[in-house]
């Protein structure tokens, strides 16, 4: 939608393109926030919302995240009134005044006042109350409900048991239509009977009492309808199937790190993330984000967006191994927004990484819009040489080659190729199905002992099958295998790719992706955020800083020394390239390097206390 001064770049998602202490229960609830969770929104909200709401520290947090619940269900979020939230407390006022009258309790605690909170006004209401032989029954009819997941007509039906106190729903199973008979001599289990009596007295009540859906054929086996049964059960989660209550989740996890303003501007995203070594043997993680949506603001005649990125490496014991901090700034003329408008938008980057097992969480923050999305993995690198090693494949629609007098290193770049992939793992019939992974460790001698084969599995079930001889593959330990998709009917298919030596696999790797009904789809327009030669100092010093945090000061130490030597000197490199000598009993070195940091920045007590414990 275009406003006058932002409008959204929409993105498909089916296309390629702080002080208390958290509750543990309810009753620990401040009576307001109580009464929010267990009165107002008890039928509106999810479980993953209700636990992620009982998990929350403050009433500040509380007081958010109530903020995001109605924020996920505005209808017209870019207008000031929330239509839903309006509506659905005249729903809980409407139930209260006409449905909690007679009886000791609130309108809102009766079926009738769920049923119309849930689903609103009926579009016709039936009254049997005025003969003797029926208990006094109502009968709610309802259309259109099919964006609820609901059928497109469907007839609720309420009863006063034996006559007496609040109407409750009627169940044709569990109730059946004797219980809306005031005298039945027959056998009680007689079902038929029931309801052959009720039809001499009210027809359309009979049909109701048997199926709650107007039109379904009566059950072969004379007993009331299942599908009824199931029906109410849909109800009760109809006010979810139009909520992603991920946002839930996610609040949680980042409700310390993000501002208020983005607090509850959760977006969905597609994305990506894989692994790879390089000649130098130094592993990398290559990622890629796509937003379900861009933000972008409107200045004269340019449109502009900026997006921030946080990434964070842990390991197992929540230490920070790693973090970066990086900015997108983006600006298009008239023109270059009409050709991506309808195109999805993917960042890539890449960054290197020790070995070990380690939690990846990525942040991404649209400044523009306060809007913000996240991914998280966790990152199993291998660190033993001596064994074969396969890295996870790549799934890519398309593939360049990069012109190797550059010695760029590009992400999703494997060797000399760059490959494009699809971050919602869906290709065009017909298409192409480009297949890449990297294969450590196999001695040249033994080479003709090893084959790779190629498993497709097509819903559940193996498809295609073929392998090759890996001498076949030039570019080892690189192997890049192209598929034509002719033979693919759109469906859901996982691809498994095994080494074998002599018929044994040794390792495998395994990837899932989607044929779709089209021949083309949309392709994303990209921003790569790493553009670097392979001898980056960047990457020496990434990779030094993270055994250094991990206290491997051995290790750390000549990756530290290299980006020194590259860059030159800086506090950056020479505070940890002294913590590393001091900790190897090399106190002497540690300090001249403790001074030498001094000396560009003399301000930093911490080290100067340093050096005087050397001294």
């Amino acid at each position: 939608m275009i406003q006058k001064t932002k409008f959204i770049l929409l993105i498909s998602l089916g296309l390629i393109i702080l002080i208390n202490p958290a509750v543990s229960d309810k009753k620990d609830l401040f009576p307001p926030y109580k009464k929010w969770l267990e009165e107002e929104v008890v039928y509106i909200i999810s479980p993953v919302e209700k636990e992620v709401f009982l998990k929350l520290a403050s009433n500040l947090e509380r007081d958010r995240f109530i903020q995001a619940f109605w924020k996920q269900r505005d209808p017209t979020p870019e207008t000031e009134e929330n239509e839903y939230k309006k509506e659905h407390f005249r729903r809980i006022e409407y139930a209260n005044q006409y449905f909690g009258r007679e009886i000791p309790k609130p309108g809102w605690k009766t079926d009738r006042g769920r049923i119309y909170i849930i689903l609103g006004e009926p579009h016709d209401i039936q009254t049997f109350d005025t003969k003797r032989e029926i208990y006094p029954t109502k009968v709610w009819f309802y259309q259109g409900m099919e964006d609820k997941g609901l059928p497109q007509a469907l007839q609720l039906v309420f009863f006063q048991d034996k006559g007496q106190g609040e109407y409750k729903l009627y169940s044709p199973v569990n109730d059946g239509p004797l219980s809306l008979l005031t005298s039945f001599e027959r056998d009680p289990a007689d079902v038929m009977a029931a309801y052959e009596k009720l039809k001499t007295i009210e027809p359309s009540l009979a049909d109701a009492s048997f199926t709650l859906i107007p039109g379904e054929k009566p059950s072969l086996y004379g007993r009331p309808s299942l599908s009824s049964e199931h029906l109410l059960n849909e109800i009760e989660t109809a006010p979810l199937r139009n909520v992603r209550d991920i946002y839930a989740k996610k609040y949680l996890e980042y409700k310390d790190t993000v501002e208020v303003e983005y607090s509850t501007n959760y977006m969905t995203n597609s994305s990506v993330i894989k692994t790879t070594k390089n000649s130098n043997g130094v592993n990398f993680v290559h990622y890629a984000i796509e937003p379900e949506q861009l933000s972008i603001d409107t200045y004269q005649d340019k449109y502009y967006t900026v997006l921030e990125l946080y990434g964070k490496i842990s390991d197992r014991k929540d230490r920070l191994i790693y973090q970066f901090e990086k900015t997108v700034s983006l600006e298009f003329n008239e023109d270059q927004i009409n050709q991506i408008k309808n195109r999805p938008f993917n960042v890539l980057d890449l960054f290197p990484v020790i070995p070990g097992k380690f939690k990846l969480s990525i942040l991404m923050k649209n400044k523009t819009s306060k809007e913000f999305t996240s991914i998280e993995r966790t990152l199993l690198i291998p660190g033993q040489e001596n064994q074969i090693q396969m890295t996870p494949l790549m799934l890519a629609y398309g593939i360049k080659e990069v012109v190797k007098e550059e010695n760029l290193i590009l992400p999703f770049q494997i060797k000399n190729y760059r490959l494009y992939l699809p971050l919602n793992r869906i290709f065009a019939k017909d298409g192409l199905l480009v297949i890449a992974a990297q294969i450590h460790g196999i001695n040249p001698s033994d080479e003709n002992q090893f084959r790779l084969r190629y498993t497709f599995f097509k819903n559940g079930k193996r498809d295609i099958v073929f392998t090759k001889d890996i001498s076949e593959y030039t570019e080892r330990p690189v192997f890049i295998e192209k598929v034509s998709l002719k033979d693919f009917s759109p469906a859901h298919y996982m691809l498994r790719v095994s080494l074998l030596e002599n018929q044994t696999e040794i390792v495998s790797s395994n990837e899932k992706f989607d044929v779709s009904h089209s021949q083309t789809v949309p392709s994303p327009w990209y921003y790569t955020l790493r553009l670097s030669r392979n001898d980056d100092p960047d990457f020496s010093y990434a990779l030094g800083l993270q055994y250094f945090r991990l206290e491997n000061f051995e290790q750390a130490l000549p990756l530290i020394q290299k980006a020194l030597s590259d860059s030159g000197p800086s506090p950056e490199l020479l505070n940890p390239l002294g913590e590393c000598l001091f900790h190897l009993k090399r106190k002497d070195e540690a300090r001249k390097a403790w001074e030498k940091s001094l000396q560009i920045n003399p301000d930093q007590p911490e080290i100067r206390e340093k050096i005087k414990s050397i001294i």
